[in-house]
């Protein structure tokens, strides 16, 4: 059945010029940047004169941002609807004469947008070899269903289930074995959340077992009254670390400070990069800082980071490189904003 028409001066009458409408009538949770659009038909010789129809959003005139043709409207709203009830009105002449309204209305939901954030592993900067464990991490929208897929040198395609250990961080780890030789791994996250899908891929390929050296380390064990010698300089990594965070963790505003560890005296060069996904197709990068500092006679060092913009989802990607008697080391990670 046609859309109700209420023609201006008379009674309510039901024709076939308004059809499709969408929206639908009545329709409940929709995007709140859904296009709002219907189609004229003509019925019995009668049709819309296109140059005179009118269309109102919670009766706002919008005529002028809406596409309007002898066949449809359509109307893209400029910012996206808030949650609740939304009326339309479309008002048009037809080539009678007469002047007649139609007026729908939908509900806009509260969605949930899934999205994520980032996805990382261990398996990039060096190949695990056997019995090593291979760590992923995957950032976005929490309470979501998130899986992981790699797939190895084309060949082989594998399913990982994550766990979300603390809102919107999911981990899925691996047992690495001698028939998961992989050159060149791709990791793809899958998240689901309200029957929204997305994918992303992880930035590094994933190497297993090939060029692979095993890293165990053994921590040896002394008496429980045994006198703990202090850590001389030359135990003391000059990898810099950071205490205060650790890979992956969200910062919750514009400002934050990077405190870290590395070998006393040594320098410390720290760059901070901010990416932002706009639409998920183009990435913006911006270089916050590229400072250097150096570290007190303990090894501990601090670096206070601004970012003016701060929009939720930014990714800020921490480069360290300690440096320290013709020697360095680098230390990459990543922080998200939430």
């Amino acid at each position: 059945m046609g859309a109700v028409l209420i023609g201006l001066a008379g009674s309510p009458v039901y024709a076939q010029q308004i059809t499709d409408p969408s929206p639908g009538v009545g329709a409940m949770d929709v995007e709140p940047g859904t296009p709002i659009t219907a189609t004229f038909r003509e019925a019995n010789g009668v049709s819309v004169r296109p140059e005179t129809v009118k269309v109102f959003v919670d009766e706002q005139d919008v005529t002028s941002q809406a596409v309007i043709t002898r066949d449809f409207f359509s109307y893209r709203p400029t910012q996206p609807l808030s949650a609740g009830e939304h009326d339309v009105l479309l008002e048009f002449t037809n080539t009678q004469g007469t002047t007649r309204r139609v007026t729908w209305s939908f509900n806009v939901g509260t969605p949930i947008r899934a999205a994520i954030e980032s996805v990382s592993h261990n398996a990039g900067n060096r190949p695990l070899a056997a019995n090593e464990i291979l760590l992923i991490t995957v950032n976005g929208t929490p309470a979501s269903d998130v899986s992981v897929l790699l797939i190895q040198d084309s060949q082989r395609v594998s399913r990982l289930e994550t766990r979300e250990v603390s809102p919107g961080t999911y981990v899925a780890n691996a047992l690495v074995s001698n028939q998961d030789r992989t050159t060149e791994g791709i990791l793809v996250a899958r998240l689901e959340n309200s029957d929204q899908v997305r994918f992303v891929t992880a930035e590094q390929p994933v190497q297993l077992i090939e060029g692979a050296t095993t890293t165990t380390q053994t921590l040896s064990s002394q008496e429980v009254n045994a006198t703990v010698q202090p850590q001389t300089q030359g135990q003391i990594p000059l990898q810099p670390t950071l205490t205060n965070f650790n890979d992956g963790d969200p910062v919750t505003s514009n400002s934050f400070t990077l405190q870290g560890r590395t070998q006393p005296n040594a320098s410390v060069q720290i760059e901070v990069r901010a990416e932002l996904s706009v639409g998920g197709f183009v990435t913006t990068t911006r270089t916050l800082l590229t400072r250097t500092v150096n570290a007190n006679a303990d090894g501990s060092f601090s670096l206070p980071v601004t970012d003016p913009l701060g929009a939720p989802g930014t990714i800020y990607r921490v480069r360290m490189t300690a440096s320290s008697g013709g020697q360095s080391s680098v230390r990459d990670l990543q922080l998200v904003r939430r």
